[in-house]
């Protein structure tokens, strides 16, 4: 009867391993891309900055919890109404550091296009928005 049962748990065990593991990899073997990606279509939705923190770099994520709610509100908001739409990446290029800097474009709240530069930093085994920088050319 205890072997039975010891085979039993061990079955169990070697199932949730092979059910579960993969999962946990595939969520940590997202490119830099990807991740960026998930994080546009994150912010597109976001009602506050509150929203995206997870996906925010700690030094950048810290930063923001310090300040105050009600200038953190406006913050966002401002941010939200010149963000960009239909963001592309062009390029990757990996650092020496295991940041990637992504190159993108985009089109900006006037409806012209832009150019970005994107850092994402590896936190652990995640990825997170590092900084963020934009240019449209008049």
């Amino acid at each position: 009867m205890r072997v039975r049962q010891l085979a039993t748990w061990s079955i169990l065990a070697l199932l949730t391993i092979v059910f579960v593991a993969p999962a946990t990899t595939n969520a940590q073997g997202k490119t830099a891309p990807q991740f960026y990606q998930e994080y546009v279509a994150a912010f597109a939705k976001a009602k506050t900055i509150d929203d995206i923190l997870p996906f925010m770099a700690a030094e950048n994520r810290k930063q923001a919890e310090a300040t105050p709610k009600a200038e953190r509100d406006k913050m966002f908001e401002m941010i939200k109404m010149f963000g960009h739409t239909d963001i592309k990446v062009l390029k990757e290029e990996k650092g020496a550091d295991g940041s990637t800097v992504l190159s993108v474009e985009g089109i900006d709240s006037d409806k012209k296009k832009s150019t970005g530069q994107i850092t994402i930093v590896k936190e652990g085994a995640a990825w997170k928005i590092g900084q963020e920088s934009w240019t449209t050319k008049a």
